[in-house]
């Protein structure tokens, strides 16, 4: 499912990536360890896209598509995307916004403009918003503001915003380093869940 083949970046002189080679097969749970600083996320910028490698060597494929070969990244990105989810340390929810809303933004890709400037979606992504909320257990909040959510609840949202792009996979970027312990049991038995249901994921983490 993902396929990294000797990738380097190097930073002002500095390898931030040094000949990183990875296979994860479908339906994987793999964690990258280590501490800030040491890479991690940046190796997920690459295989999204959003960085170039060196040009020297390397390819990235996801899903059998080739994201980046010797530090050109795709014309087809983002269509590739399309089959990603990437819940950010962060979260980067709109606050102003209801929790539906916020989950129908991560099915863009199959959303017409007019319809996402306007929020009038069609019943096809309101029905997956609804049923990605249902799966990470908080449909009873599709109408609040997400700015009255807990953290563990806004940390759902995200990774139903990302079940709602209907992605082969899934990243997580630090999933729980902005968690209390009881709100993070919460996270982690909704990634058990996509575990069992044998979504690929890619999980950085310094825990």
């Amino acid at each position: 499912m993902i396929e990294i083949d000797h990738i380097s970046k190097t930073f002002s002189g500095t390898r931030g990536l040094d000949d990183v080679s990875i296979r994860i097969e479908p339906g994987e749970m793999v964690a990258l360890i280590g501490s800030s600083g040491s890479g991690k996320s940046t190796l997920i910028r690459h295989i999204c896209g959003l960085s170039a490698a060196d040009r020297d060597r390397g390819s990235i494929r996801v899903n059998g598509h080739i994201v980046q070969e010797k530090g050109v990244i795709s014309s087809r990105i983002r269509s590739i995307r399309s089959q990603i989810g990437v819940i950010f340390q962060q979260f980067n929810l709109v606050d102003r916004m209801s929790v539906f809303g916020n989950v129908c933004l991560g099915a863009l890709h199959r959303t017409p403009l007019w319809r996402s400037l306007t929020g009038l979606y069609s019943r096809e992504v309101c029905e997956l918003a609804q049923k990605s909320l249902a799966r990470v257990g908080i449909l009873d909040k599709a109408a609040e503001r997400t700015s009255n959510l807990s953290g563990g609840q806004q940390q759902r949202v995200a990774i139903a915003r990302a079940l709602a792009s209907d992605p082969e996979i899934i990243y997580f970027d630090e999933p729980t380093s902005a968690l209390d312990p009881e709100l993070t049991g919460e996270v982690l038995a909704v990634m058990r869940q996509l575990a069992e249901e044998g979504m690929t994921m890619l999980v950085v983490t310094h825990e």
